[in-house]
């Protein structure tokens, strides 16, 4: 049986992006994520470059340290649709909504992370580089929603790194 370990719980922060569902967006929807891992899409969203005219600053800011963790906040993100019915002027409205949820902690101290405070830039990441992305990129919508969860854990079973990988045969005392 393989061996786990816990880690946590820990603290992490949750972000949703909530966009109306529409077949219009979806091209737009994967530049806007796909970008989160490219440094050099990260460096033309104007926010990061005002960000970085003013940080510069400040005595020992380091740009790039500042760009690879912003990059790197965001090792991933899930989709979901929701139906939904939303008050607006007219009246209440039926709609199916795209949500894209983020969820970021600090690695553990095994080696695997350089130090970055991936906390600290997470409402940057998000905020900025999603949210407000969608909402001037599209610049249709009457509202892109932003929802940040307050105060969650998260807590983390890993396997044990001597473990065989899920699917190898165990190594039953033969040299490898």
């Amino acid at each position: 049986m393989a061996e786990y370990r816990l880690e946590g719980p820990k603290p992490a922060r949750m972000y949703e992006v909530i966009l109306p569902k529409k077949i219009g967006y979806f091209g737009k929807i994967q530049e806007v994520l796909e970008d989160l891992f490219d440094e050099a899409a990260i460096r033309k969203i104007p926010f990061v470059r005002q960000s970085i005219a003013r940080n510069r600053k400040q005595k020992g800011f380091d740009e790039d340290r500042w760009v690879k963790a912003l990059c790197k906040a965001s090792r991933g993100y899930s989709i979901y649709e929701m139906d939904g019915r939303f008050l607006s002027a007219d009246g209440p409205v039926d709609e199916r909504v795209i949500v894209i949820r983020f969820l970021f902690h600090n690695p553990a101290a095994d080696g695997r992370d350089d130090g970055t405070d991936f906390l600290s830039v997470s409402l940057e990441v998000v905020n900025h580089l999603v949210a407000r992305r969608f909402a001037q990129e599209l610049g249709v919508e009457e509202e892109i929603w932003f929802v940040e969860y307050s105060h969650p854990q998260l807590s983390i079973w890993r396997r044990s790194s001597t473990d065989p990988v899920a699917g190898e045969a165990p190594n039953r005392g033969k040299k490898p």
